[in-house]
């Protein structure tokens, strides 16, 4: 289905606070949540579990031996099929997941806002605001997120990230879990060895949150002072979406010429958000400026097709896959600027 939430029985498995934040559909709930309340909301209490894979000895299917040295993740409530690990894999329930971000909740003051699961469950995850927020100029609001994210797929494990929100203008800064959660991760937990206690040591390494908010904010201010060219603001996104070979061709494929001219119309784009994107107004000619010209391009522009429509797939690359990788150079590019 074209949104990618897990569904069961014609049901999105996600749940929210506040405006609804994926295509109209999952449970809306009132008041602070516990991540445990959140869970219940969305329908994720469900468990995973680990089977023996079986294949046939002889064609015709029998008899079957078991494989050795490999498991299959299996779904308990709807027996689907999640992917293929290792014996020595064991699941982090969603609970387990939940009881982490709790700790936020007790001791920090969080409040789950989003709690959700992709494809069939493979991948779920939480979002929970932390009372840190921060202006980077007068009238430019950051809320702060921690992003919880966890598979059952085995590829991916626990993964924990301080995530900004750019109020004015909904961009996610700095967001994000790439396809390798293990080094984009602020905290990361493997689905191996004593999984109880890592998880402890997750909780006591996110109490570092708040140290992170004031390195962030420090950051992100710096950013705010730092003025740019007209020439470094369009090295800059250059630099980030580098432009195709065909680029310095004189003689082009009909290809070459398409691939050409969504270069330069992503350019342009980027250099409109620069001056006019929301907020530009807050901290114009400056690197945070540019930052969050990439940001609202990848948030806000990327996603929507020529034909208006949301492209599900495009929107979830912003928020797990290649387009947050994006995000995450154009943070650490900006920041090379100030230096």
């Amino acid at each position: 289905m074209a949104h990618n939430l897990s569904m069961k029985n014609g049901k999105a498995e996600m749940a929210y606070t506040g405006a609804t934040p994926w295509h109209s559909l999952g449970t809306r709930v009132d008041g602070l949540q516990t991540a445990q309340d959140m869970l219940r909301h969305a329908g994720l209490l469900w468990t995973v579990s680990t089977r023996p894979v079986a294949f046939p000895v002889e064609e015709g299917g029998a008899p079957s031996k078991w494989a050795r040295g490999v498991r299959v993740i299996v779904r308990d409530d709807t027996h689907a099929d999640l992917g293929v690990a290792s014996a020595r894999y064991q699941p982090i329930q969603n609970t387990q997941a939940g009881e982490m971000m709790d700790a936020l909740v007790t001791e920090g003051g969080a409040h789950v806002e989003v709690a959700g699961a992709l494809g069939q469950g493979e991948r779920a995850w939480m979002l929970a605001h932390v009372p840190s927020d921060f202006d980077v100029v007068k009238g430019d609001r950051v809320s702060t997120y921690v992003l919880l994210a966890w598979g059952h797929d085995g590829k991916h494990g626990l993964a924990g990230k301080l995530t900004p929100v750019r109020v004015v203008c909904r961009n996610t800064l700095n967001m994000a879990l790439g396809a390798k959660w293990s080094k984009t991760a602020d905290v990361f937990i493997r689905h191996s060895g004593t999984v109880k206690l890592r998880i402890e040591e997750a909780q006591r390494a996110l109490g570092l949150v708040r140290k992170q908010v004031q390195e962030t904010s420090e950051a992100f201010r710096a950013l705010a002072q730092r003025r740019l060219s007209a020439a470094e603001a369009s090295g800059y996104f250059s630099a980030l979406f580098s432009a195709p070979a065909a680029m310095e061709q004189a003689k082009r494929t009909d290809a070459e010429q398409e691939s050409v001219e969504r270069w330069i119309a992503q350019q342009e784009q980027l250099a409109q958000l620069y001056v006019n994107g929301v907020g530009a107004n807050l901290a114009p000619d400056t690197a945070w400026n540019a930052y969050n010209a990439v940001t609202e391009y990848v948030d806000h522009v990327y996603p929507v097709l020529q034909s208006g429509k949301l492209s599900a797939t495009r929107q979830e690359s912003a928020l797990f896959g290649s387009y947050a990788g994006i995000k995450r150079e154009a943070l650490q590019s900006a920041l090379a600027l100030v230096k």
